[in-house]
Formats: structure tokens, C-alpha cells, sequence
């Protein structure tokens, strides 16, 4: 049940019907104070009929001064006689108010009529000055008549230029900030012409809202401008009488929106070519790989074609994502993947053990994330497997606050006693580099039981 409804309820005498009727309202109070510049009053008579009750009071959204008005506020009819006049004669009235210290207010009050033609209650229209415009509390009304859902409606900033058409396209009224938008260094453009010269124009998205009658949203351009518009028609007897249109100036935005889409198309491009590029060298490694002779000169192709293939792989997700950020489970699970149809020649046992939470990386730091990965896992399967039929190795994600571990562990043969930094090899070296210097993280390889277990930890959030 609304506040206005219980309100009504418990201060006047309105019926089911008249409740209803201001229950539409409502839904287009907020709308008609940003447009009127207005403080937006819904009066009624009370139980007791020389007493009016304040049903509604909005300020303009964008407002942040002193709101004189309040829901529930209840005044003698000699109080507010602009009301009272209204309620006596069924007709749109203006007047002035004195409020305490003796400040003045402009009033404009139009009258709410139900199905019989009875008025019951009075919309108020109070000016912070005392230089109200009347075109604009004459639409604001207008648009109280046929209402539509609070959803529907645009909270107008202080930003956004105002323009205001009849049903034949005539401007009836612009804002300065409506002028300013269509004036393009000393010339104005056509659309501009037609705002300060008050002749005729036409511009789609109206033409949509007669054809439609219903609120329309989209972007317009004018020369070299783009604005972000929205339209609302006012509508009287089944046809748009008149069109509010509510301008911003998003040129800049838009053009950092295609800016950005050049960026992510060269973005991909790039790691597109750099996967073809170690796609060929690759391909020419493996020729030469099958003309040596040398089984030492094979082994050391092998492991190049690898390390190769599994930066490939990263490029080649990187060049279909089109965010900058990339999920870590698709890098991990192609390098996994990768890893046991290539470097294998026992049967390897891949166990996966992801975070609970969804890890998202950037792709510069997916890059180096991946290429550690991919050794970790190449040094596991081709030194701890070594000689062996089969054998387990496991990749666990962990996350913790803001550092990420990875950890790669195999159950094949263990580390030598007193390994250290001095017995690592080629892959280990790339490791521990890429780990301490690019990731900013530090790497550890030890045994752990019968586990060997070779981990990074980097933190995910540094700037």
C-alpha cells in the first residue's frame, strides 16, 4: 500500500476512483518537477472541508536546496487560496505565497478532475523565484494527464539541454544548455537554427515518438556532435500533442567507446599474428627436429616446441576474448590439455584443483601467469616422469585476500638431496625470472612426502 494511499485514507474523503487516479499520477510526479524547475505539490480537501492535506511534494532531482512543502502538511483554505480557487472554479490558476520570514513564492495550480468531471484535488507548481515559466509547468501538467510507468521516465541532470516541440514540430521552448549544444564554434547547424530561431525542425527519434507514442531512447548526430537523447511524448485524446526531448552532449564519450573498440581490434590482431608467428616457428623447429640425428639436439627441439606451442595457446585465447581482463581457468585448462597430448610419453594422470571463486587476470599478467604455468607442468611431466609408465601430476589454484598461489605437483621421482637454485635447469631459471621480476611474486620447488611440489605466488591486485 503507497504512503499517498494510507495518507488519503486516514485525512480525506477521496473514493476508490479518485485514489486511483492519483495513484497514476504518481508515476510522472518526479518527471514534471525536473521539467517545471518546480517543487510538485498534490493537494486535496480534507475530512474537514476548510482544511487542505498535502498528498505528494517533490523537488526537482537535482535539487539541493530547502524544500518548503511536505507530505502530509495540512493548511486552512484561506491558507492556500490559490487551491481553494481552484477547487472553486475547475480552471488553472496563479498566484503568490508567503512563506515564514516573509519570502515569496511563484504558484501555478492546475486542477485534477475525475471521471465525472468533478475537481478533487489540485496540482501546485511552487518556483523557488518568482519567475516561473508557464510553458513548462503547462507540459509538466500535460504530462501528468496520461502517465506512464516511473520506469519509463528520464531523470533530467542539470547538464542536459531541454527542448520542448508541438504537435507540427514547432519549438515551444529551449533551455540555454539546449542552445549551447547545437552551436558549433560560431556557426550553428541546422537543427541549431531551428532551437534558436523557433521555426520548425525535424529529428528522428521525435518522429519515432509520434509514431510510437511512447517514450524512445537513442543517440543523435548532428555534424560532428553526438548526443545521448531521450523523448517523451505528451499525449492528449490518442495523439502526441507535444514532445519533451532531453539532449546530452556525449560526443567525447562515444568517441573513447570507438577508441576503445580500435584498441581491443588491434589487441587481437596483434596476439593473433604473434600465435601464427610461433605457430611457423614451431613448425619449422619440428622440421629440423626430424632431420637431426642427434638425440640430445631432438630432446632440446622438443622442449623449444613446447614452450613454443604453450605460449601459442595463451595468444590464441587472448585473440578471442574481448575483455581485458581474462578468466584463468581457460588459460589453465588449455595448458593442461596441451601438456599431456605433447610432452608425454607415459600415461600422465592431470588433476585439476580450481579455486572456489572465479579468478580474473589481466591479460598482460595472463601471459607471464601462463608461460610459468606451462614450465612448471613441462618440468614435472619430462623430469619427474622420467623412464616411468604412468604417474599423477596435479595443478591447484589457490586464492587467498589479494595473492593467487599456484601449485604444480607430481608423484614421479623426488629431488636430489641439497637441490637448489644452483641444479635448476633451463625452464626453472625461465620460472623463477618471470615469477620475481614481471609477477612481482617468489617461486619455491621442494619435496613435500612423496610429492614433488614446485609453487609461485603473485599478488593478483598490484597496480
Amino acid at each position: 500500500m503507497s504512503e499517498l494511499y494510507s495518507l488519503a485514507r486516514e485525512k480525506t474523503g477521496l473514493n476508490e476512483v479518485q485514489l486511483k487516479i492519483l495513484g497514476y499520477m504518481t508515476e510522472a510526479l518526479q518527471f514534471a518537477a525536473d521539467i517545471s524547475k518546480c517543487q510538485v505539490v498534490l493537494c486535496t480537501k480534507g475530512k474537514n472541508k476548510d482544511m487542505c492535506v498535502l498528498l505528494s511534494s517533490l523537488v526537482p532531482s537535482y535539487y539541493k536546496g530547502l524544500k518548503y512543502f511536505h507530505e502530509g502538511d495540512v493548511f486552512l483554505k484561506q491558507e492556500f487560496a490559490i487551491a481553494t480557487k481552484v477547487f472553486s472554479t475547475g480552471e488553472k490558476a496563479k498566484g503568490r505565497k508567503e512563506l515564514d520570514l516573509g519570502k515569496m513564492v511563484d504558484v501555478t495550480a492546475y486542477p485534477v478532475f475525475d471521471n465525472a468531471g468533478i475537481t478533487f484535488a489540485v496540482v501546485g507548481f511552487i518556483s523557488n523565484s518568482l519567475e516561473q515559466e508557464e510553458i513548462l509547468t503547462d507540459t509538466a501538467n500535460m504530462a501528468l494527464q496520461i502517465p506512464f510507468k516511473h520506469e519509463n521516465y528520464y531523470k533530467i541532470k542539470p547538464q542536459d539541454g531541454v527542448v520542448i516541440i508541438d504537435s507540427v514540430g514547432r519549438v515551444l521552448y529551449t533551455n540555454d544548455m539546449a542552445q549551447d549544444l547545437f552551436l558549433d564554434s560560431e556557426q550553428r547547424t541546422t537543427i541549431g537554427q531551428g532551437l534558436l530561431n523557433h521555426t520548425s525542425f525535424h529529428i528522428s527519434i521525435v518522429d519515432r515518438v509520434a509514431s510510437t507514442i511512447k517514450p524512445e531512447f537513442g543517440d543523435e548526430i548532428s555534424g560532428q556532435m553526438t548526443f545521448s537523447s531521450w523523448a517523451l511524448p505528451i499525449v492528449s485524446n490518442g495523439r502526441v500533442n507535444r514532445t519533451v526531448l532531453v539532449l546530452t552532449d556525449v560526443t567525447a564519450v562515444r568517441e573513447k567507446e570507438r577508441q576503445l573498440l580500435i584498441k581491443d581490434s588491434v589487441i587481437k590482431e596483434i596476439h593473433h599474428r604473434v600465435k601464427n608467428s610461433l605457430n611457423t616457428i614451431a613448425g619449422m623447429l619440428r622440421m629440423q627436429a626430424r632431420r637431426t640425428r642427434d638425440e640430445e639436439a631432438k630432446k632440446a627441439l622438443k622442449s623449444a616446441i613446447n614452450r613454443i606451442s604453450g605460449i601459442s595457446r595463451i595468444h590464441d585465447i587472448l585473440a578471442h576474448q574481448s575483455e581485458e581482463i581474462v578468466n584463468w581457468k581457460l588459460i589453465s585448462d588449455k595448458i593442461c590439455n596441451l601438456s599431456v597430448e605433447s610432452l608425454s610419453d607415459c600415461k600422465v594422470d592431470m588433476i585439476q584443483k580450481n579455486s572456489k571463486e572465479s579468478i580474473y587476470l589481466p591479460s598482460e599478467k595472463i601471459v607471464s601467469l601462463g608461460i610459468v604455468t606451462n614450465e612448471l607442468i613441462h618440468n614435472a611431466i619430462e623430469h619427474g616422469f622420467e623412464n616411468m609408465s604412468s604417474g599423477s601430476c596435479i595443478l591447484e589454484t589457490e586464492k587467498e585476500n589479494n595473492f593467487l598461489k599456484i601449485i604444480v605437483m607430481n608423484d614421479g621421482h623426488l629431488l636430489p638431496e641439497n637441490f637448489n637454485e644452483g641444479n635448476y635447469d633451463l625452464g626453472l631459471h625461465i620460472v623463477k625470472t618471470i615469477t620475481e621480476i614481471d609477477l612481482k611474486g617468489s617461486f619455491e620447488i621442494r619435496n613435500s612426502g612423496k610429492w614433488v611440489s614446485a609453487s609461485i605466488c603473485i599478488p593478483i591486485n598490484e597496480e
